[in-house]
């Protein structure tokens, strides 16, 4: 019931640690447990199709989630009217702008709440309207019960959206707890050497 942010220099391990939590990437060492049906929503691209329409994607994608044709069939209008994509939603994905992309993505991710919702990045594209309705969404998702955690480098966002803050550094936990005592443990860090 938690919305948590990660924050940390590129090359810390935000973003493995999501795909650890989501399966995708087995721990090298240690267990990793997360309890409830979890969603990935990383990268603008994933799970999608340049060539299909949108319509098209909400499909591809929807089934990559787990959910059935039928159940896609029930919220497509919904997932198309939170994109904000009109009739583009009949034209390619290749036609789309990333930010296009980005709303289609969130919108098909969460229109079916998991209990458990990662986020890695999404939020740096799109307009000012999209990112009030996502956040929005995140907060009703939340208040029914559901844990979002989010990778960002918009630290504003994180401390407007979320009840706590981690850092990651060197692909470790260096800290933990409120968005001040977060944010002052990141400014001690260093940018990692190649």
């Amino acid at each position: 019931g938690e919305v948590v942010g990660i924050i940390g220099r590129n090359g810390a391990g935000k973003s493995t640690l999501l795909r650890v939590m989501s399966g995708v990437y087995r721990p090298n060492h240690g267990v990793a447990k997360v309890a409830g049906h979890v969603t990935l929503l990383a990268g603008l691209g994933a799970g999608f199709n340049v060539h299909l329409t949108g319509r098209e994607n909400v499909y591809l994608y929807g089934s990559v989630l787990g959910h059935s044709r039928k159940t896609l069939d029930g919220l497509l209008e919904s997932i198309i009217e939170f994109a904000g994509l009109g009739s583009f939603i009949d034209e390619p994905l290749r036609t789309y702008s990333s930010g296009m992309r980005a709303r289609l993505g969130f919108s098909i991710a969460t229109a079916v709440r998991p209990e458990v919702l990662l986020i890695d990045e999404v939020f740096a594209v799109g307009d000012v309207d999209f990112k009030d309705r996502s956040r929005k969404r995140i907060l009703e998702f939340v208040k029914d019960a559901g844990t979002v955690v989010i990778v960002s480098h918009n630290l504003s966002l994180l401390e407007e959206s979320c009840t706590r803050l981690m850092l990651m550094d060197g692909g470790q936990l260096a800290a933990d707890g409120t968005a001040k005592e977060v944010f002052d443990a990141y400014s001690k860090t260093k940018a990692p050497r190649r």
